[in-house]
């Protein structure tokens, strides 16, 4: 990935937020019907952007910048800029935030904690929520669902389904990005079902994905249903041949891009 835009688009999280800003679109489209992009879609899509490029500032900072990974490199490269991302996009996801009345933000209130103790210890010299045994894939998928589709149905006016379907599409693939921190997590002490049986974190993944696809046949029309079997099928066929030897490139695109597969499937 040599090229600068793709690597700002993927390493710079804005392939991640589009992800982001796509499953929000997905649920109001469900509970709505409609298909327009509306300031709670720009809002979940910039605070995703602010907020993951806070975590990798963090992260790095922890490290005390030894990170040589490709997902480090752009923090080192370009520090002030990276910044400026972050501050620019949470200035600007705040900036929308007041579009919107207080009691549609509950779930973001929610969210908060999972995100701000996922890497800052609970208490100083404690753990951070990532580091307790097994759960660190839990906070990820109770925060993207929180964001992604509770709030973008509050925001719509109804909540449907779609909020487990959306629970377990985040655990699968935050499942299969476990086995791409297998080493990272070692060094830190956090253990994590990818760490020992990394094969089976996969099936689980698969099996997840392979869900979400059931649940919809059910709870869908056909003319919904259909795309989205197809779209989380390719996301399991993703999975079942995700390993970490295929490069941080890999996950990056196509793992992430597992994300964008449901809503695409719809839009398309």
């Amino acid at each position: 990935m040599r090229h600068p835009l793709l690597t700002w688009l993927f390493y710079g999280h804005v392939w991640i937020a589009l992800a982001a800003l796509a499953l929000c679109w997905q649920t109001t489209y469900l509970v709505t019907g409609d298909r327009g992009l509306y300031p709670c879609h720009y809002f979940v899509f910039f605070a995703t952007l602010g907020v993951y490029t806070t975590h990798r500032a963090l992260s790095y900072r922890r490290a005390l910048g030894q990170p040589t990974g490709r997902r480090y490199r752009l923090m080192r490269s370009h520090p002030v800029a990276s910044a400026l991302v972050a501050v620019v996009s949470l200035t600007v996801a705040l900036a929308l935030a007041t579009q919107f009345p207080l009691a549609a933000f509950w779930p973001v209130v929610f969210a908060l904690p999972f995100t701000f103790f996922y890497l800052i210890p609970l208490f100083p010299g404690g753990p951070r929520l990532r580091d307790l045994p097994y759960l660190k894939v839990v906070w990820v998928a109770l925060a993207w669902t929180l964001m992604t589709d509770t709030f973008a149905a509050g925001a719509a006016g109804g909540w449907r389904a779609e909020t487990l379907i959306r629970l377990v599409l985040i655990l699968a693939v935050a499942l299969l990005f476990d086995t791409r921190d297998v080493d990272l997590d070692r060094r830190q002490g956090v253990r994590t079902l990818a760490a020992e049986r990394p094969a089976l974190t996969r099936q689980l993944a698969v099996f997840l994905l392979a869900l979400c696809g059931a649940v919809g046949l059910l709870v869908y029309p056909s003319a919904q249903s259909g795309p989205l079997l197809v779209a989380y099928g390719l996301g399991a066929a993703i999975g079942t041949v995700t390993r970490a030897s295929w490069g941080e490139d890999y996950y990056a695109v196509y793992v992430n891009g597992i994300l964008l597969l449901p809503p695409l499937s719809l839009l398309l």
